[in-house]
């Protein structure tokens, strides 16, 4: 069986989780004696044939006024440009045929959907390729991928989605099959009228690299001493609700813990945070790596203000066997079962963060047992092997029953 990967960016071009997972399952489908291509997008030049870590991938250049895994800052009239180009890019679309003809893949699977534009699924179909979207976001819905406007949440498409988007839901329908990394993001695109020809439909939670079983949690002071550390960790901005965490930890009075918030945001941003904070307890670390920013917390909160699709954060601390307090966002309850591994929140009410955070710290919640069962969900998400053959049996599927 041969399979194409299509994504805007793969390794070394990385701007996020996603990226880091198609790697991952890419490596996974060759290990199991599958052919493996990737198509993704460079900047300027010629198309570029590279192998990386064995898997072979075809890097175009893209066709727009900018590639979008530049980290080169954009003024907006440029990203509004750049989103109405990419809406639908023919001349995207025309390469990606070119090389699919050439190529001749049993299946085509589509990840980000950002560079090649949605029209890549109606070339799939126009070849007879069974083709595979994985939704990893709500990108096929809005240009932002989250959904969030001015911190809050969209229920329904704005205008400025609406137009960017205006396609989007009909191209859809060239998919054989749908795949969430979260039964959220996958139900929100459903509801809304998306892949509604979709012969599959299924959720799969992503997994993480790691070897859970090896990391596991380093011993901790013991000293009576020591303080109960809350963390959090990752992109500071205000959607991942970074402010609400500090106001409600700061709310908890005088009190024998701290806040540690590991990661970078805008500086302006970061610079109103540090205002805010009006006492030592909390601690701004700046970017971190998580083999030295976990072992020294005791419960991670992840306190998002957006609907985050799958906050891969969350299996990490499971596996430095950490419980999680997460808000009650996107795919977070799918991951987090209150009581058990951690406790949900819903961030709108002030206060029930702070509730939380009080019982952790008055000894009202059996962190010992959390922390046997956060054990148990960290398995879940390393089973890279198992997590590889549900892509591979549900690809084989679809080619099986082609023409059915």
């Amino acid at each position: 069986m041969k399979i194409a990967f299509v994504s805007g960016l793969y390794p070394p071009a990385i701007i996020g989780g996603a990226e880091i997972v198609l790697q991952t399952l890419a490596e996974g489908v060759r290990d199991r004696g599958h052919e493996v291509l990737v198509l993704t997008t460079k900047e300027g030049g010629d198309i570029e044939r590279d192998r990386v870590n064995g898997v072979s991938v075809i890097r175009v250049p893209i066709k727009n006024i900018y590639w979008h895994g530049s980290k080169a800052p954009r003024k907006l009239w440029k990203k509004m440009i750049w989103h109405a180009m990419d809406s639908v890019n023919l001349r995207m679309s025309s390469i990606a045929r070119d090389i699919l003809k050439e190529e001749r893949p049993d299946a085509m699977n589509v990840h980000v959907i950002e560079g090649w534009s949605a029209g890549v699924l109606a070339v799939g179909k126009s070849l007879g390729i069974p083709t595979v979207q994985v939704l990893h976001s709500a990108n096929f819905m809005c240009p932002n991928s989250n959904m969030c406007r001015n911190e809050r949440n969209c229920e329904t498409q704005c205008i400025s989605c609406k137009v960017l988007r205006v396609a989007h839901r009909s191209i859809s329908n060239n998919a054989d099959a749908v795949v969430g990394v979260s039964q959220f993001v996958l139900d929100r695109h459903l509801s809304a009228g998306f892949f509604a020809r979709a012969k599959r439909r299924v959720a799969i939670h992503n997994v993480r690299n790691l070897n859970f079983a090896d990391i596991g949690p380093l011993p901790k002071d013991a000293s009576a001493e020591r303080k109960f550390v809350f963390g959090f960790i990752g992109g500071i901005s205000p959607v991942k609700g970074v402010g609400v965490l500090i106001d409600e930890f700061q709310s908890l009075g005088e009190t024998n813990a701290e806040l540690w918030i590991a990661g970078r945001g805008q500086p302006q941003y970061e610079a109103e945070l540090k205002s805010r904070c009006s006492t030592s307890r909390i601690r701004f670390l700046g970017y971190q790596k998580q083999a030295d920013f976990f072992p020294h917390v005791d419960a991670l909160i992840v306190p998002s203000l957006c609907q985050d699709t799958l906050p891969t954060v969350i299996p990490e601390a499971f596996g430095f066997g950490l419980p999680v307090i997460g808000a009650r966002r996107g795919g977070i309850p799918e991951m987090i079962k209150d009581g058990c591994n951690g406790r949900l929140f819903e961030p709108e009410n002030q206060g029930e963060l702070r509730t939380i955070m009080t019982r952790f710290l008055q000894g009202e919640e059996d962190l010992d047992g959390m922390r046997c069962a956060v054990k148990e969900s960290a398995s879940d998400y390393s089973n890279i092997g198992g997590w590889v053959d549900k892509y591979v049996r549900l690809n084989a599927d679809l080619i099986a029953s082609r023409g059915e």
